[in-house]
């Protein structure tokens, strides 16, 4: 009989959870970790993450561990479910249990602050040289994924073998896995589409209508396409899972954080208010800032990025926000930038 995979998650949220699960399904030999020693607890003795999936069986031998280095000793998988915010630290840490050749993959979707780095860049920079470190993401709901509903992914390295490798362990049943050499395209789109949810929220929570929503969707990939293209990333991630396929999901479905704070704004709600109620990490409220910023580096006009941080930062109502958008002049839709780059890079 073969010997299982050992496999480590760091981060016990809800993405965490149903990640660690889902390999468990897969055969791993799975070992959840965080900062919720509560939840910890739950898991191991009631095969339950009650804070967030109360009335869901976890797989049965789903281990749990307090203790990350204990967690991610020995393991040939190694997956970084943390806040973005807390990915540098994290991985300061496990890197002195980390073996050789063990496949790191992050499924955190944000940017470092001030350096406005992505994840892998910030895992490449922390890790031992030549450790293979790939990225999940795409449209996927932590809750569907639980319940084994179909579910398709991009996993992302800088070579096709580590994409492969990362994508194996994974790619299990109902959960499919595509592979992608473009790790700043499907990171950035990962990271972005969460800004843009938000600004469907808003529409949604004012009560704009279909037609605005659809607008406005159509228009924040349209930001999402400058921005990874002047970051070097390739035009047709945009297209993809990580890209378009995720801001859908993310941009109206009812499970979704950030679109739930949007529409909490579009309501007239407290930030404060609606982070509260969440009771976790809504990626935007941290990253809203952080992609305008990196727009303004590369001097890429984002305007709806622009209106969400002014909510955001409390400079702007969402009526006034809106009202700033629609008032922009007119322009030629087939007169952006980006579509010339679009044409050039599938000309290639």
């Amino acid at each position: 009989m073969a010997e299982k995979t050992k496999a480590a998650v760091i981060g016990c949220g809800s993405w965490g959870t149903a990640l660690a699960h889902h390999l468990a399904v897969a055969g791993c030999d799975v070992v959840l970790s965080g900062n919720e020693p509560d939840v910890l607890k739950a898991v191991a003795e009631k095969h339950e993450n009650a804070k967030y999936f109360p009335g869901e069986i976890l797989h049965p031998e789903l281990k749990t561990s307090d203790d990350q280095l204990v967690a991610a000793r020995g393991a040939q998988l190694v997956v970084f479910a943390v806040p973005s915010f807390a990915m540098r630290s994290c991985a300061s840490v496990i890197k002195r249990v980390l073996e050789k050749k063990a496949c790191v993959v992050s499924v955190a979707k944000g940017l470092e602050s001030a350096s406005l780095k992505t994840m892998s860049q910030v895992l490449l920079e922390e890790l031992p040289q030549g450790q293979p470190v790939a990225v999940l993401s795409g449209p996927s709901f932590a809750l569907e994924v639980l319940r084994g509903l179909p579910t398709a992914v991009t996993v992302a390295a800088h070579t096709h073998d580590t994409a492969r490798k990362a994508g194996k362990f994974f790619h299990y049943a109902y959960f499919r896995v595509y592979t992608s050499t473009d790790v700043v395209g499907v990171e950035l789109g990962g990271a972005i589409k969460n800004v843009i949810a938000v600004a469907a929220g808003v529409v949604d929570g004012l009560g704009m209508g279909n037609n605005a929503r659809a607008a406005l969707i159509t228009r924040g990939i349209v930001e999402m396409q400058r921005i990874i293209l002047a970051c070097g990333g390739d035009a047709r991630t945009v297209a993809g899972l990580s890209g378009l396929g995720d801001l859908l999901l993310t941009a109206t479905g009812d499970l979704s954080r950030n679109r739930r704070v949007g529409l909490g704004l579009g309501r007239g709600e407290k930030l404060s208010d609606i982070v509260s109620r969440l009771g976790q990490v809504a990626e935007a409220v941290e990253t809203t800032g952080k992609a305008l910023e990196l727009a303004r580096r590369h001097n890429i006009q984002a305007p709806i990025i622009e209106q969400i941080d002014a909510i955001i930062a409390g400079r702007a109502t969402p009526g006034e926000a809106v009202k700033n958008l629609l008032s922009r002049e007119q322009r030629a839709e087939n007169e952006d930038f980006v579509l010339d780059l679009l044409g050039k890079c599938w000309a290639e």
